[in-house]
């Protein structure tokens, strides 16, 4: 949880001689502006708010003899988060002699302790060349404070920057562009490849609050340090407990660029479970709550995929996937959210609900859902209206990789990072001729079905065999060779007559030359940015095609492969054999 902005305001109580003495008009240091004890403010506004339960951290504090507290900047529901000098690394290295720490409440018992000591070992000892292992948070120590009331367990991290639901409100209208997301994403599927296939962990809790951005600037925290030095945040004054409540700041400055965005990191793995598992306990935000988790039919992997889906909504559109429902505590009704899962993704299939422990208590013995007036009209095409054409329909399929009823039909991480809406350029949506939405899932079929994930038996899958294995189905290859050689490019004059195609910077495309031919989503990402109006174009609705076999995904439309041989008979243009 992120604090809200608070507005400043002045303490009513007659003033000590000691805050005379450093009054403004005094002291050689700005004085901070006191907040009203009336007013509740940070933590205190947590439901099950407990002063004894919380460290009373000041400012300038030594913790561990090594860690001086310099600023707050955040708190959650077990935790408070702070910007602390370390005093045992060298004074010119930058970024580097400032670390988080983050001290929890004294009511963590030793047995969760003990769970997050191992899991945490594991991620920092998995396998540190797997490419995902740099956008996973590790701790760097750990220690206990002693309280009044207990003790308070510390965990040490580096400094990332404020979490990407606050990143985004510098962005253009305060949320990712499309060329954007395809920067942000490869990042957070190889922090979740890492996670699922090496370390056998699920996250449980994947949203905006818990992905930070690496800093960039060598010296971005000298200056924010200094920042706080000079306008010091408002606070309360101690309270009969003798906590200081400060207010939080974690606005590191501009807006962060490419390869800032690229470095983003899951953190927060303080939910994080064992992959492994026999997993059916209650776990996600309520807004980001997969089937299975809601249904009781036992959770693994599959369900970060599912919240990675949810959470695209938050990061690319104005609303959320399920922003009807109403998800404050005590007012969540969990057939309302099925209701509008109904109405993205049809009813669940019967073989998904005999697995549910749950299924009885929303849908009767042949499968219908009792609450049918909770079927509202919600569609993943009206949800998008950022984009529209090829892209919009690119991006509906990818969305639906992730967004499906059973787990096992989902997308890996592996898998979601070769699909084409992260891998083809911009360019790729205006060269190719128009699709319809039953082309895009004449494409969608060709590209490979999901994979066995971690910990789940192949025999879990629909469509897996006796033999099959997690190798059976290439993640590789999207699309069949000759396909890809007829990508075409396309040139700047070319994209401004498309009407799929809305520049919204001035720069000019890049040359053929120039392009990269790797199969990464950063090689590939497109050159410009756009932001599309709504397509006024009605909507089709074809069958989903994500539950096709492996041998139906062979019979693809020859109408669509005709389509695009023939298109690239007009470029020149071919990839290199590294793409394919």
């Amino acid at each position: 949880m992120r604090p809200n902005l608070l507005k400043r305001a002045h303490s009513h109580n007659k003033q000590t001689l000691n805050n005379l003495l450093h009054s403004r008009g005094t002291s050689p240091h700005p004085q901070p502006e006191t907040i009203s004890g009336h007013k509740q403010i940070e933590e205190e506004t947590l439901p099950k708010y407990n002063p004894d339960h919380w460290y009373p951290v000041r400012l300038g504090e030594v913790l561990h003899h090594r860690y001086e507290i310099v600023v707050k900047l955040g708190f959650g529901m077990t935790a408070t988060v702070w910007l602390a000098r370390d005093l045992q690394a060298d004074g010119n290295a930058g970024n580097r002699k400032y670390v988080t720490v983050k001290i929890n409440v004294n009511t963590l018992g030793e047995e969760f302790q003990k769970g997050r000591r191992e899991i945490a070992q594991k991620l920092f000892s998995a396998n540190p060349k797997h490419p995902g292992y740099s956008h996973v948070r590790f701790m760097l120590d750990t220690f206990k404070v002693k309280g009044k009331h207990g003790d308070h367990l510390c965990i040490v991290y580096d400094v990332l920057r404020e979490p990407i639901d606050l990143c985004m409100e510098k962005f253009p209208g305060r949320r990712f562009s499309c060329p954007k997301l395809r920067i942000l994403l490869p990042a957070l599927l190889q922090g979740l490849d890492y996670m699922h296939s090496e370390c056998h962990v699920v996250h449980t809790d994947l949203k905006a609050d818990n992905i930070m951005m690496g800093l960039g600037d060598p010296n971005i925290l000298d200056h924010f340090v200094q920042n706080q030095i000079d306008h010091p945040a408002p606070r309360k004054a101690p309270d009969g407990h003798g906590r200081v409540i400060y207010t939080s700041c974690s606005d590191f400055g501009e807006p962060p660029n490419e390869a800032v965005i690229a470095s983003a990191k899951i953190t927060d793995i303080g939910l994080a479970a064992w992959g492994d598992e026999k997993n059916t306990k209650p776990i996600q935000s309520n807004a980001f709550m997969a089937p299975e988790v809601i249904l009781q039919a036992g959770w693994s992997y599959p369900a970060d995929i599912w919240n990675l889906g949810v959470m695209l909504w938050d990061l690319f559109e104005h609303f959320g996937l399920f922003d009807r429902i109403d998800t404050k505590p005590g007012h969540y009704h969990p057939e309302q959210h099925l209701g509008l899962m109904i109405a993205l993704m049809g009813p669940p299939p019967k073989d998904f609900l005999k697995r549910c422990a749950k299924a009885s208590i929303y849908f009767d013995s042949d499968g219908q859902f009792k609450h049918p007036e909770y079927i509202e009209d919600h569609t993943f095409e009206s949800s998008i209206v950022r984009l529209k054409g090829e892209e919009k329909e690119m991006f509906i399929d990818f969305a639906k990789k992730m967004i499906a009823w059973v787990p096992e039909e989902r997308w890996t991480a592996k898998q979601l990072l070769e699909h084409p809406f992260l891998t083809k350029e911009k360019e790729f949506f205006s060269a190719t001729p128009s699709l319809s939405r039953a082309s895009t899932a004449s494409i969608s079929s060709m590209i490979p079905s999901r994979a066995v994930t971690p910990g789940i038996p192949p025999s879990s899958s629909p469509n897996s065999g006796p033999n099959s294995s997690p190798k059976s189905v290439p993640n590789t290859t999207l699309l069949p060779p000759r396909l890809l050689e007829l990508v075409p490019s396309v040139s700047s004059t070319e994209c401004e007559s498309s009407t799929n195609c809305e520049e919204t910077k001035t720069e000019k495309l890049a040359t053929n030359n120039e392009k990269s031919t790797s199969r990464t989503s950063l090689s590939l990402r497109p050159k410009m940015e756009s932001l599309v109006e709504s397509n006024n174009e009605p909507d089709v609705e074809v069958p989903n095609s994500k539950r096709l076999s492996v041998n139906k995904a062979n019979k693809c439309s020859q109408d669509i492969i005709d389509a695009i041989l023939s298109k690239g008979k007009n470029h020149n243009h071919r990839v290199s054999p590294e793409a394919k």
